[in-house]
């Protein structure tokens, strides 16, 4: 299976023929030569839908997002709701309902059972089993979320458009806003412990980082020799780290962040996610 993990929004339309993409209709089936034009704004496993997916299986939305348990367990979310999930290291992968036909960027997962998926216009999602129930939470924001972080069950940090931080403590029941220093959008977030954390995202011509040591109660600039957008981040513990973003911008710290090294790519192409352990 192909996973897209590009963060910026594409709409995929033509004809099965032309596009790779054939979808069935229960009651006949869409040919190369039938005059009418597919669309990929299809949500993933949505019941009510007269339409379902046959190539590429299990679904063709594009995924933004990718939380990795273990060697077998991974789930996946994307645009329209989209949510997958395998168990048996991607050789299956059964699409779940997030209802939800809102782009999904981002998903964390504690354990096999946790975990938060959040997106667009403040959309926060989570389940207690696995996937197998999706409930919504309210984020109390419109703007829309792009990347999370949990550290255990309760503890965990979304950020996103605006610089908008959002802090929950009882694994998502309440979320309260907490302020970042900046208005331009944050893209990436990774916390290696209950209290310390960095985000990143940037502007045209600057790369932005801000670490927190005290869950986000205050959140400090970093400087960095970056002069692109950031789009991911992650740490292995409080020290060690490393932030992607365009021109295949690769920065670096061993110090916690009080100083970020550039690391060469091999490439000029926008770096979207990273994930060390």
């Amino acid at each position: 299976m192909k996973i897209t993990n590009t963060r910026i929004p594409l709409t995929i339309l033509g004809l099965a023929a032309s596009s790779g993409l054939v979808l069935a209709i229960h009651t006949g089936q869409a040919r190369s030569g039938a005059a009418a034009t597919i669309s990929s704004k299809l949500p993933a496993g949505s019941p009510t839908s007269q339409w379902h997916w046959q190539n590429p299986l299990p679904q063709g939305n594009n995924l933004r997002g990718a939380s990795v348990v273990n060697a077998s367990t991974s789930t996946l979310v994307g645009d329209y709701g989209t949510i997958v999930r395998t168990t048996d290291g991607g050789n299956n992968w059964t699409i779940q309902s997030s209802g939800t036909t809102q782009t999904l960027w981002a998903v964390s997962f504690t354990d096999s059972s946790n975990g938060t998926a959040v997106g667009e216009v403040g959309t926060i999602l989570r389940t207690t089993d696995g996937g197998g129930h999706w409930m919504t939470q309210p984020s109390g924001t419109v703007l829309n979320l792009r990347a999370v972080s949990f550290t255990d069950g309760n503890s965990g940090t979304a950020v996103g458009e605006g610089g908008v931080i959002l802090r929950t403590t009882d694994g998502g029941n309440t979320w309260g806003p907490q302020s970042s220093g900046t208005a331009e959008t944050l893209f990436g977030v990774s916390f290696s412990d209950s209290n310390i954390g960095t985000a990143v995202g940037g502007t045209f011509g600057q790369s932005e980082i801000f670490r927190t040591t005290d869950g986000g109660e205050h959140w400090i600039p970093q400087a960095n020799p970056g002069t692109e957008f950031l789009f991911d981040v992650s740490f292995t513990d409080t020290n060690n780290g490393t932030a992607v973003g365009d021109q295949g911008r690769i920065l670096r710290t061993t110090d916690g962040g009080n100083s970020w090294v550039p690391q060469t790519s091999g490439t000029t192409k926008t770096l979207y996610g990273v994930s060390v352990h």
